[in-house]
């Protein structure tokens, strides 16, 4: 009994030991030093955009696209 209690004594001393010297290197509440605002980036564009233009009646350019067309108008 008395060999526990030394025991749970010493673990009780050694965690208050450990959590003393933890908060010892603790440096404060310092704050850090407000940041700069980050520099704006002003977005022009290249170039115009492109006007819709009204699509003709083509035909399509693509070889099986076009094939199907020649085929259903046979």
């Amino acid at each position: 009994m008395m060999n526990t209690l030394k025991q749970l004594l010493f673990a009780f001393a050694l965690v208050v030991v450990v959590s003393i010297t933890a908060s010892a290197q603790k440096e404060g509440d310092k704050k850090p030093p407000p940041k700069d605002p980050p520099p704006k980036i002003v977005i022009t564009p290249k170039d115009k955009p492109k006007e819709d233009k009204p699509k003709g009646d083509k035909k399509p350019e693509a070889m099986i696209f076009n094939i199907k067309y020649k085929l259903r108008f046979m």
